[in-house]
Order: structure tokens, then C-alpha cells, then sequence
């Protein structure tokens, strides 16, 4: 007799199921698009996971998932052909296929080549041989649109794509749309959270009131996603009962925290800020310090974003404040950094500017504590990005849209690039193509990063205040956001160095904004 699947088992059974249905009579099929609530995209990609190794694998197809970056169409089809060589060759039996002879790929036909060539070695073993692409970077949406059509035209017996989407996102339906020959759409409703709350009611414990705590806790966090605040108030509302009984200050304020969130998703920003005071009350009876610091400021963090979503920006700019200085205690530099931001940003929203100002270089003094390298990660460019915005809003709104051009400019280089070369090129027509494109991709970034500097240059001594402060805590070429990165990672030189402008100083609130652009 088997035994009794738990949730995360039934749902592996429910997507092995979907696959199987929707990949039968599928010989004209090129591309899947498999489409998941949001919440259930972690499952999908577990499931995928466990194909990909022998122990797990269940279905008579073999997945290969990879997150190559998507630079240029051609680029893109080298570096798929060399991971899935590689990770091959990583393998026991690599000595049964030899990747050689179909290396370098330059277009999807090759690619396709290439692993019909693997699956054909394999044919006892695999029905199709599916990439699931998840790239980590796209240069141009439009290039990849372009490649994946490429491959819709492939005529290969075993090679398929993968590509997953959700329900709030369909980014791939326009290709589905475009394509309904060629492409298959499977939609699962897998329900990470339900699957959570489903295994919590099956959990056991000794203790009777820890049990009934945790189903009502996973009760209030599924009503969070799906239900109203209203449901989400009273199963929590039972969970704090137990809590209060059994003196459980951390689960307490925790609770607080979810039912204040309840009620600001259902827009009753009142009891909201309500339960979000009562979790920071709560967070001082916790004897641990660092969880106490945590919840204190995460919950006073969670009513100013109320007073904020209710528009009173004064009052949420007392709470950021508030949250700032929470921070600082534990110590956590970049939550302080961004208590000290919105608390600027919110005075600002309010009229209240030399204060605002004030706020913004807390934030600037609370990132001397965070690694230089780590630091373009965190809301710092952001802070700096307001500051610009706030001294002359026009440039700076301009300084954005050369980081516009800039994209537009990216996408027809690459586009005039593919388009030069031949369905299948050759080694050498893709050097050429590559080499020219390099040429005029750093051409075109020049004319780019001197607009900007253009612009900073006639700005106010203010403006440029900024900008070289900016370029002292962060890295020494920054000139605005969107950033715009050199296209091939080149090394500090001379595009990187300080123009002259930067020798003079100014304050931080000086009045700015009377230059002409």
C-alpha cells in the first residue's frame, strides 16, 4: 500500500499530470508556456528541479534549466549550446555524445541541430529534450522576441522550449497569441500558500496550544492573500488569544503585524496603524534584543507606510523618523538609511524642504556604515536621485531620459547587427558583426555619457554638489538613474574620470535649478 502523499507531494503529482496532458499529440508544438499564480512559481521551478536529476525524474522527457543572460540573438545561442555541452560533459556518460562537431551555434537552427543531435544519441531514454529558459538579464526584449521566433520555425523532432509566466504577468501571451501553432499554453493554479497552509494543518505537536497556533497563523496568512480583512482579523485574533495566554510577546507582535497588513490591503488605514502600534508596544517585552530590535522597527516601519498610503505625509515622516532611529539601535544601516529617506521624501511631499533636506543627509551619513561595493545595492542611489530631483527637476528628467535613448539606441545596434548576418553565419561573419557592434555600442555610450555630463555641467552648484557626493559614496562615474553601464563591463579609464566641474563645493541645500539646460 502506498503511502499518503503530504501537499508538496500532491502538487509534484498534480504538475507531472499537467505536463503529460498537455504534451501529448504535441509534434507540432515548438515552445511551452507554462503560466502559475505567482505564488506557485517556486513550486513549478521544484518541480523542474526534480526532473533534472535521476532520482526525481518521473516523465519521459528531459529538462535542462537555464538562465543564460540575452545580450544578442547570436550570442544567445553560443552560450546556450556551450552550457548545455557543458553541463553535459559533467556527466558519467559523456563519452556517448560528442558536442563538437555542431559548436559554435550562432542561430536557433544550429541550437536546434545541436540537441537533436543530443536527443537522438539518447532516443531510448527521453520523448523530448526541453530548455527552460529563465535568463537572468535581457539587453532588448524585442531581440529575444526575435530569437524565440527563430525557433518557432524549427522543424526538429525532440527539441522544445520552456518559458514560464504567471497569472498576473502573462509576459509571453503576445507570443502565444502570435504563435498558437507553435506554441502550447499550460496553466496550473498550484498555490504556494495553500500548499503552506495545507501542511500546517497536518503537523503534530505536544504541545496542544503551539499546534493550534500554528493552523491559525497559517489560517490568517492564506486570508492575507485571499480573503478579507475582516477573516484575516478573526483567525487572527484567535491566534492571539493563545498567544496572550501563553505570554508569547514575539508571536504577539507578529500577529499584530499581519492583521494591521490585513486591514491596510482592505484600505482601513485607521485599525491598521492601530495594530501596528500595539506590535511595537508588544516588541519591548521581548528579552531577546536582536528579534526585539527587528520586530520594533519593522513594525513601526508598517505604520508609516499607513499614514503614508492615507496621504498624511507629515505624520508618516514622524514615523520614518521613528523607524530611522529604531534602526540605528539595533544597529541596521540600510534600513535606517531608508527610514531617513522617506522621512526626507515625506517632509518633501508635505512643503517642509530644509527639513526634508535635513532627513536626506542622515541618510547619506547612515551609508558610511555599509560597504562601498554594497552600497549601489541598497536605496542610496535613490536618495541621491531625490536629491537631484528636488534642486532642478527638469534636468533631472533629463539626465532619465538619456538613460531612455540610451535603450533605444542599444536595441537598434543589436538589431541592424542580427539583421547583417546570415541565417546560419560562420565563425568569422560573427566576429565581424560582433567586433562593429562593440565598436558602436561604445560610440554610442560615449555620446550618451557626455549628454549627461553636459547636462551636469550646466547645472547650479548645487546640482553639482550632488553629483560629486554621489560619486564619493558610491563609484566615481555615477551620473544619475537610470545607471547606465558601460555595454561591455570595460575596465576604469578614461570614461570614468571626474570632469572638471567636480572641484567646486557646495551645500547640500542650496537653492538650484536656474540653469538653463
Amino acid at each position: 500500500m502506498s503511502a499518503v502523499k503530504n501537499p508538496t507531494e500532491k502538487v509534484m503529482s498534480e504538475l507531472e499530470l499537467s505536463w503529460l496532458d498537455a504534451s501529448e499529440n504535441a509534434a507540432r508544438t515548438r515552445l511551452f508556456i507554462w503560466r502559475v499564480p505567482a505564488g506557485g512559481e517556486s513550486l513549478l521551478d521544484a518541480f523542474i528541479a526534480l526532473q533534472q536529476h535521476p532520482e526525481g525524474r518521473t516523465l519521459p522527457d528531459l529538462f535542462l534549466g537555464l538562465n543564460t543572460p540575452f545580450e544578442t540573438g547570436y550570442g544567445y545561442s553560443a552560450a546556450l549550446g556551450r552550457e548545455f555541452a557543458e553541463q553535459y560533459e559533467a556527466t558519467e556518460n559523456a563519452a556517448a555524445w560528442n558536442a563538437e562537431p555542431y559548436l559554435p551555434c550562432y542561430s536557433p537552427a544550429q541550437l536546434n541541430t545541436l540537441l537533436q543531435s543530443f536527443a537522438q544519441a539518447f532516443a531510448e531514454d527521453l520523448r523530448y529534450l526541453v530548455l527552460v529558459l529563465k535568463p537572468s538579464g535581457v539587453s532588448d526584449e524585442s531581440a529575444l522576441t526575435r530569437w524565440l521566433q527563430g525557433w518557432l520555425e524549427q522543424v526538429a523532432d525532440a527539441p522544445r522550449l520552456l518559458l514560464i509566466d504567471t497569472l498576473e504577468q502573462p509576459i509571453w501571451q503576445p507570443l502565444y497569441e502570435a504563435h498558437p501553432r507553435e506554441v502550447r499554453l499550460i496553466v496550473d493554479e498550484v498555490d504556494g500558500m495553500r500548499v503552506m497552509h495545507q501542511t500546517a494543518q497536518q503537523q503534530t505537536d505536544t504541545d496542544a496550544d503551539r499546534l493550534l497556533f500554528r493552523r491559525y497563523l497559517a489560517d490568517a496568512m492564506l486570508l492575507l492573500e485571499k480573503g478579507s480583512a475582516v477573516q484575516v482579523a478573526a483567525r487572527g485574533e484567535l491566534a492571539l488569544s493563545i498567544a496572550q495566554r501563553r505570554g508569547w510577546a514575539d508571536q504577539q507582535a507578529m500577529m499584530h503585524n499581519l492583521i494591521a497588513g490585513g486591514w491596510l490591503k482592505g484600505g482601513d488605514h485607521a485599525q491598521a496603524v492601530t495594530h501596528y502600534q500595539q506590535a511595537q508596544n508588544l516588541s519591548g517585552e521581548i528579552p531577546d534584543p536582536a528579534l526585539k530590535g527587528q520586530l520594533r522597527t519593522q513594525s513601526t516601519f508598517g505604520e508609516a507606510g499607513a499614514w503614508f498610503a492615507k496621504k498624511d505625509h507629515l505624520q508618516a515622516a514622524k514615523g520614518y523618523r521613528q523607524a530611522a532611529l529604531e534602526a540605528q539601535a539595533i544597529p541596521h544601516p540600510v534600513f535606517e538609511m531608508e527610514g531617513w529617506r522617506m522621512s526626507g521624501f515625506c517632509l518633501w511631499l508635505a512643503g517642509h524642504r530644509p527639513t526634508a533636506m535635513e532627513e536626506y543627509a542622515r541618510a547619506v551619513q547612515a551609508a558610511e556604515s555599509v560597504p562601498l561595493p554594497e552600497r549601489s545595492q541598497t536605496t542610496l542611489p535613490l536618495v541621491f536621485q531625490d536629491l537631484l530631483r528636488m534642486h532642478d527637476k527638469r534636468r533631472t528628467e533629463a539626465l532619465e531620459a538619456c538613460a531612455a535613448r540610451w535603450q533605444r539606441e542599444k536595441q537598434r545596434l543589436i538589431q541592424l547587427a542580427e539583421a547583417g548576418l546570415a541565417a546560419e553565419p560562420t565563425v568569422a561573419q560573427v566576429k565581424q558583426a560582433e567586433s562593429r557592434l562593440q565598436l558602436q555600442l561604445e560610440a554610442m555610450f560615449t555620446v550618451i555619457r557626455e549628454a549627461r555630463e553636459n547636462l551636469i555641467r550646466r547645472g547650479d552648484d548645487s546640482f553639482r554638489r550632488v553629483i560629486r557626493l554621489a560619486r564619493e559614496k558610491l563609484h566615481p562615474h555615477w551620473n544619475g538613474l537610470p545607471e547606465i553601464a558601460h555595454p561591455f563591463d570595460a575596465p576604469p579609464g578614461e570614461w570614468q574620470k571626474l570632469p572638471d566641474w567636480g572641484n567646486h563645493d557646495a551645500s547640500l541645500s542650496d537653492t538650484a535649478g536656474s540653469n538653463p539646460l
